[in-house]
């Protein structure tokens, strides 16, 4: 028989039914916890999640972008020099490709002597026009004098024609009066006829003077030929210097030197190779000038404002955050600039979230970054 629990005299042991009550208790409230523990680890979770959904736009297709130069030779001709190799950093000046120079250099040789005949030639013809000009000054201040020679011998012509008809006057007077013989009638007749013939000689002179100035002054036209010759020649000359400018520009473009200083990305063409106009050689990129080209939604879009600051990683640069900000915005949907534009004949539509282009600045100081590196980008939208 089972004794009576509650029988007078009989002690309840410790480890009695009742007693369970408490462990009840303790895993209420460990649950409770336990409960409390993952609603706070969601929380702690789950706002910075919540609050980055409305404060910032992730992009993680991102890539590293730079001044990219590709190198194509202007000339043609056989690529004598090719220095550096993918990877090799080069300095502004520095060669970076060389063309064969063979036929230029005497080509340009020989345009450079056609410009010094030029140049001798236009000197021959200024010392003729000096020479010319000096005989002609001569040979006009000897005209002038033998004009105003003329001019003299007519005027004493003019005086002793003057005095000679005076005389022959009064003797015939003289003689119709039978004062003075015959004789004298005939010698100052005879005297005044001389001159007569004097004055018209000496008239005469002044029109040979005359003519001899006309003459000098006709000669002077070779003057204006000598000129016109120099002009002829000058104008040649310039048809040579320009020769000599594209001789000296193809010269030029023979060598190749880097604009920047730069990293080698790719080499397209060996020495020996010969090459043509546009033909592709090599290109490189400066390593300090480098940005971020990235694409968003057409949607998030218009949150994002020129100046808005993002945080930006980089996959090969793992553990580090940099700072950055947007610089630039596109103007069109990428889908815009498609080689192969979808322009939807069929009338077969699925819309698609189109993507725009955006450019963001990267503080990378001492960090080399190479274009087309993956970078993913938090910008900063909350204003």
């Amino acid at each position: 028989m089972k004794p009576d629990p509650t029988a007078p005299g009989e002690v309840r042991p410790d480890n009695a039914k009742p007693a369970r009550a408490p462990k009840r208790n303790r895993t209420r409230w460990g649950r409770i916890a336990i409960i409390a523990g993952g609603i706070a680890l969601a929380v702690w979770l789950g706002v910075p999640w919540v609050m980055a959904r409305f404060t910032q736009i992730h992009v993680n297709d991102a890539r590293i972008a730079a001044s990219v130069v590709t190198v194509s030779s202007e000339v043609a001709g056989r690529v004598t020099s090719l220095p550096v190799v993918v990877g090799d950093t080069v300095a502004a000046g520095d060669v970076i490709a060389m063309i064969d120079r063979t036929s230029s250099e005497p080509q340009l040789a020989a345009v450079l002597s056609r410009l010094t005949a030029s140049d001798a030639q236009v000197a021959e013809i200024e010392t003729r026009k000096k020479m010319l000009e000096k005989q002609l000054t001569a040979r006009r201040e000897a005209a002038n004098a033998g004009i105003a020679a003329a001019e003299a011998n007519h005027e004493a012509a003019l005086a002793a024609l003057a005095n000679a008809r005076s005389r022959y006057e009064r003797v015939n007077t003289l003689a119709e009066q039978n004062i003075a013989s015959q004789q004298s009638l005939d010698e100052a007749r005879a005297a005044f006829d001389s001159a007569a013939q004097q004055e018209r000689a000496a008239f005469a002179a002044i029109g040979s003077a005359t003519a001899n100035l006309a003459i000098v002054d006709a000669d002077a036209a070779q003057m204006d030929m000598l000129d016109s010759q120099i002009a002829s020649v000058q104008a040649g000359r310039k048809g040579t210097e320009a020769e000599r400018s594209l001789k000296e520009i193809d010269l030029a473009h023979r060598t190749l030197t880097a604009e920047f200083d730069g990293i080698v990305d790719a080499t397209f063409a060996d020495v020996g190779e010969y090459v043509t106009p546009g033909t592709r050689l090599l290109m490189y990129h400066a390593p300090d000038r480098t940005w971020i080209d990235a694409n968003v939604k057409e949607t998030e879009f218009g949150k994002i404002r020129v100046g808005s600051k993002a945080r930006i990683t980089v996959d090969a640069v793992p553990g580090q955050t940099f700072e950055g900000e947007v610089i630039a915005m596109g103007g069109a949907a990428t889908s815009q600039l498609a080689l192969l534009p979808s322009p939807n004949p069929s009338g077969n539509f699925t819309k698609v979230t189109q993507r725009l282009p955006i450019r963001l600045s990267i503080d990378a100081e001492g960090v080399e970054l190479r274009p087309g590196m993956m970078v993913e980008v938090y910008i900063d939208v909350a204003d």
